[in-house]
């Protein structure tokens, strides 16, 4: 029976070793690398309700397909409960599901892809790997690593364009200060690459690009573009729309 080392099953295995081990070696492999891409978690909290519905973990740190963007995936396990109790907090539980969202983190903006990502090149780049998952470190969701990418640097082509005097914002009447402020104003306060709450693509025309970017918990800004076949990179921002809005907890 081949059997693999921890250390071999989660650094060095190739795909024969790997496709060579037998039903009950080849579940302990799988299953003890995938505990050993997750951070351990420091305790178990229901947060505001009485019974515990999910409990969220969190990839370690990996680079992706673009140099100076890194990517975590946070994954929450479901449970629910297996029998009704007069006390939800007593009630037995069982997880039956995992999700998973995709965040990631800028330490430096790419503006291409690298030239083989399936070689792995772009996950193990050494500044993911020691971003760590701290509090301060700026994390953002988005669907896939491209849409971070390109929602990012329209963001930071649109600022450029409002702080210049070349776009002019799309009129905006639920700014928070709409008396005390204009919608450029507004927008270069709180447009700033590290307070990306979100990325997300939307509908456009054709050869024309559109983003949402929420930022700070408080703005979100509709940017579109245009940018050549197969460009990151804008050729032009054509309109960026403020709204802002308070969070009540």
């Amino acid at each position: 029976m081949l059997a693999l080392s921890p250390a071999l099953a989660q650094e060095a295995a190739t795909t024969r070793e790997r496709e060579a081990l037998p039903p009950r070696a080849a579940n302990r492999s799988v299953q003890r690398d995938l505990l050993s891409v997750l951070e351990p978690i420091k305790r178990i909290d229901s947060g505001m309700f009485r019974q515990l519905r999910g409990v969220g973990l969190t990839t370690k740190p990996f680079g992706t397909e673009f140099d100076g963007l890194c990517r975590r995936d946070a994954v929450t396990l479901w449970y629910a409960a297996t029998e009704t109790t007069a006390k939800p907090e007593d009630a037995p539980l069982r997880p039956y599901s995992v999700e998973a969202q995709a965040w990631f983190h800028i330490v430096r903006l790419p503006r291409q892809a690298l030239q083989d990502a399936r070689t792995g090149e772009g996950v193990w780049q050494a500044e993911c790997a020691s971003v760590g998952n701290s509090e301060e470190t700026d994390w953002f969701a988005a669907k896939d690593a491209q849409t971070a990418v390109q929602g990012a640097l329209m963001l930071k082509e649109a600022v450029e364009a409002v702080r210049s005097g070349k776009l002019k914002a799309e009129p905006c009447l639920n700014i928070i200060d709409a008396k005390k402020s204009t919608c450029e104003a507004a927008i270069l306060a709180d447009a700033d690459i590290s307070k990306i709450d979100s990325v997300e693509a939307c509908s456009a025309d054709a050869k024309m690009l559109c983003y949402v970017v929420d930022l700070g918990s408080s703005t979100k800004l509709t940017i579109k573009g245009r940018a050549s076949e197969g460009s990151l990179v804008p050729s032009a921002i054509t309109s960026i729309a403020i709204e802002q809005y308070i969070i009540v907890t």
